[in-house]
C-alpha cells in the first residue's frame, strides 16, 4: 500500500480533476491498481494504492476499508480502478461500494486503455489524459512528481554501474577513516555531515556520500539522526539519502535505505517508502526502522504524527 500527503494542493471539482491529481498524490501513474482516497472534513488525508490482485481474495478489500474508516471515523472514500481488464476492476469496485455504503464519495471510476468510465462497466467512455488537467498543472507547481510507473521509483535507487569502482574506493577509504574515529564522536560527525549535506546537497561527492552511509551503521549515530528528523526537513532528507543509497555498494544500502524509507514516510512519499522496504526485503535484512515503518503502515499513521512518535522514541532511548 502507498500513502501520501495529507494537505490538498488544489480543488477537485470533476472526475478529470480527480484523475489528474491521483498520479501526483501517489508519485507515479498507477497500473493494475485500486486507488482509495480518504476524505475527512473536505480534505484528502490519505491516498492509498494497492494491487488489484492483492485485494482480490475474500475479505482483503473489506478489511483494508475497515482499517481506514476506523482510523478516520466519518470519512468518505473515493475509489478509482486502473486495469487492463475492466471486468476484474469493476468487480472490486462494486465490492468496495457495497461495503462502504454511505461512506462512498462520488461515483466509481475505472481507467482502462487510455479511457475511463464512471459508475459502471457499461457507461460511456471518455478519453483519459491526466497530464492535461488543471489539477496536474497545479500539483506540478507544488513540486509533486508523477513518474511514469512505480518501477521508476525502484530504478531511481539503483547505483550507476559505471561508478562501481569509484564507489568501492570511496567506501574502503571511509571504513579506514571510520575505524580511527572514536565511538563517542560518530553521532556528532554524522549529524554534522548530514547538516552540511542538507544545506548544500550539490556539494556532496562520493566521499561524502560514502561517509554518511558508513556513519549511519553506528547504532547510536543512527538513533541520533532519526531523532533529528523533522517533517519540514523530510524532503531534504529524501534527496540526500537517495543519493547515499545510489552511492552504496551491494550490501551497504541497508541502513541508508531504512533512513530513506523513514524520510519518505515523513515527507508523505508513501510509494517511495514502500519501494525502500521492498528493496530491504530483496537484501534479506530488516533493520529496526523497518519494523517501525511496517507498524506505521499497518496502523495507517499519517506523517503528521511524527513529532509525537519522535518524542516517544526519545523517551524510550533515554530510559
Amino acid at each position: 500500500m502507498s500513502q501520501d500527503i495529507s494537505t490538498p494542493v488544489t480543488r477537485v471539482r470533476s472526475v478529470p480533476d480527480l484523475l489528474g491529481i491521483v498520479p501526483h498524490l501517489l508519485g507515479f501513474h498507477p497500473e493494475e491498481s485500486l486507488v482509495m482516497i480518504v476524505i475527512a472534513q473536505g480534505r484528502v488525508v490519505l491516498t492509498a494504492r494497492t494491487g488489484l490482485a492483492d485485494v482480490g481474495p475474500d475479505c482483503h478489500l473489506e478489511l483494508m476499508i475497515d482499517r481506514m474508516l476506523l482510523r478516520w471515523p466519518g470519512a468518505l472514500l473515493w475509489l478509482v480502478g486502473y486495469c487492463d481488464d475492466e471486468r476484474d476492476a469493476w468487480t472490486l469496485l462494486h465490492r468496495a461500494q457495497r461495503h462502504l455504503g454511505d461512506a462512498l464519495a462520488g461515483d466509481l471510476v475505472c481507467v482502462c486503455d487510455g479511457r475511463y468510465r464512471v459508475g459502471n462497466r457499461f457507461g460511456a467512455q471518455y478519453p483519459h489524459d491526466p497530464g492535461a488537467t488543471t489539477t496536474a498543472a497545479e500539483a506540478t507547481l507544488h513540486g509533486l512528481q508523477a513518474r511514469h510507473s512505480r518501477a521508476d521509483l525502484a530504478r531511481g535507487l539503483r547505483a550507476d554501474p559505471g561508478q562501481a569502482d569509484l564507489v568501492e574506493g570511496a567506501w574502503m577509504d571511509g571504513f579506514s577513516r571510520f575505524a580511527e574515529l572514536p565511538e563517542d564522536q560518530r553521532a556528532d560527525e554524522l549529524l554534522l555531515t548530514l547538516r552540511r549535506g542538507l544545506a548544500h546537497p550539490d556539494r556532496l561527492d562520493l566521499t561524502d556520500l560514502a561517509w554518511l552511509g558508513i556513519l549511519v551503521t553506528d547504532p547510536d549515530a543512527r538513533d541520533r539522526a532519526v531523532l533529528s528528523l523533522t517533517n519540514a526537513a523530510a524532503d531534504g532528507w529524501v534527496a540526500v539519502w537517495t543519493r547515499v543509497v545510489r552511492a552504496s555498494p551491494y550490501g551497504g544500502q541497508v541502513q541508508p535505505l531504512a533512513l530513506l524509507a523513514l524520510a519518505a514516510w515523513a515527507a508523505g512519499e508513501g510509494a517511495l517508502q514502500s519501494v525502500c522496504l521492498e528493496e530491504l526485503d530483496v537484501l534479506g535484512v530488516r533493520p529496526g526502522l523497518y519494523r517501525l515503518l511496517d507498524d506505521l503502515n499497518a496502523g495507517m499513521v499519517p506523517p503528521s504524527e511524527w513529532p509525537l512518535i519522535r518524542r516517544r522514541l526519545e523517551e524510550l532511548l533515554e530510559k
